[in-house]
């Protein structure tokens, strides 16, 4: 009885270890002639198996197009197979997934901030020159950009650095003759200076500078300058003009005390002598007790004509009268005159502000 596509009904069976491969040689499953067809049968098992898992099947990839994200999930040793494949790219899938959620929660995020960047500004006016009504950001900084560039510019063209300005200064003075020597040359005109240095051999009897210290003046109201001497210097309440007013304190309209200062006028004195009416309202109280003991007055008199002598006698053939005597009293009131002694010299206080003396100097060209 033969046997058709299974063993039952077969009467013989021969082991499938018995059986010898014939075949050709098929190195990727690892089956050459001369296998068992047990190995055989083994080898195609495996072979679907791990092709159906994805374990068996073994892929090579091109290291140039790997970027490292992928890379980053593949083995980093072994054979690599499609699963590890798969399973690189659903890491890299979902990790992309999640970055992608987080930037576009950063776009919201940013578009918010561009919002309130591009809000309405508040610029004044004419500081970044003419900007559109209601100006972005890129406005704004290209007004910026474009003022500070001309400032940069400005200050290049028309400053200079601190460290090279003596050097400035020596070369103006220099090229303005004298080689900068000049006392004047370091002055503005009309100004008073205070001088603190030396005056012997500078200036003449007169005041007026000499050699380098010509038209250099000594502040002595010789040569056009003011008499410095001994003053302090006041600003003048005339011929300033302004609009304005001038403060009650030093107007002179104001108060009598207040001095009408004028260009070289002289105000003002070393010492103060006091007048009755600059002093305090005040009074002196006195108290005299006067006692006056009792007593008494006792006179004679006597009755006489129209003609009796003022020693009590009559003048013969005139008496009208006889003598007689009487006695009187009288009251006294009497009166205190009291004069308080007159006391002070009237002498001058000191009228002077604490000062420092100094050589007042001004050049006159």
């Amino acid at each position: 009885m033969s046997c058709s596509n299974c063993f039952n009904g077969c009467s013989q069976i021969t082991s499938d270890q018995c059986v010898r491969y014939t075949g050709i040689d098929v190195p990727v499953l690892g089956i050459q002639q001369g296998d068992s067809l047990s190995y055989i049968q083994q080898a195609l098992i495996e072979f679907l198996v791990s092709t159906l898992d994805g374990s068996g099947i073994k892929v090579t990839i091109d290291p140039a197009i790997l970027c490292p994200v992928v890379s980053g999930n593949l083995p980093t040793c072994g054979d690599i197979t499609i699963v590890d494949v798969t399973n690189a790219l659903i890491k890299t899938a979902c990790f992309i997934q999640t970055e992608i959620v987080a930037i576009q929660a950063d776009i919201t995020n940013i578009e918010g901030d561009i919002a309130e960047i591009n809000g309405p500004y508040t610029l004044p006016s004419g500081c970044l020159g003419t900007l559109p009504t209601n100006p972005t950001t890129h406005d704004v900084v290209q007004a910026v950009v474009t003022t500070l560039c001309a400032f940069i510019t400005d200050v290049q063209t028309n400053y200079v650095l601190l460290a090279d300005l003596d050097t400035l200064i020596a070369q103006y003075l220099s090229s303005q003759g004298g080689g900068g020597t000049k006392v004047y040359e370091k002055m503005v005109p009309y100004i008073a200076y205070e001088y603190y240095g030396s005056i012997s051999g500078n200036f003449d009897g007169t005041g007026a500078g000499l050699g380098d210290w010509e038209k250099v003046y000594l502040c002595n109201g010789g040569n056009g300058t003011p008499d410095k001497r001994g003053r302090v210097a006041v600003g003048v309440t005339s011929g300033m003009n302004g609009t304005v007013p001038m403060a009650s304190a030093v107007n002179p309209s104001s108060s009598i005390l207040n001095p009408n200062y004028t260009l070289y006028s002289n105000f003002g004195s070393n010492g103060v002598q006091l007048t009755e009416g600059q002093l305090p309202n005040h009074t002196h109280n006195n108290q005299v007790t006067v006692t006056i003991p009792p007593h008494s007055h006792t006179g004679a008199f006597k009755a006489v004509s129209d003609n009796w002598d003022c020693c009590g006698g009559s003048t013969p053939g005139n008496a009208t009268g006889s003598d007689g005597n009487s006695t009187g009293s009288a009251t006294l009131t009497p009166e205190v005159n009291v004069v308080n002694a007159a006391i002070g010299s009237g002498e001058f206080h000191p009228n002077n502000q604490p000062a420092i003396g100094c050589y007042y100097i001004m050049y006159i060209p």
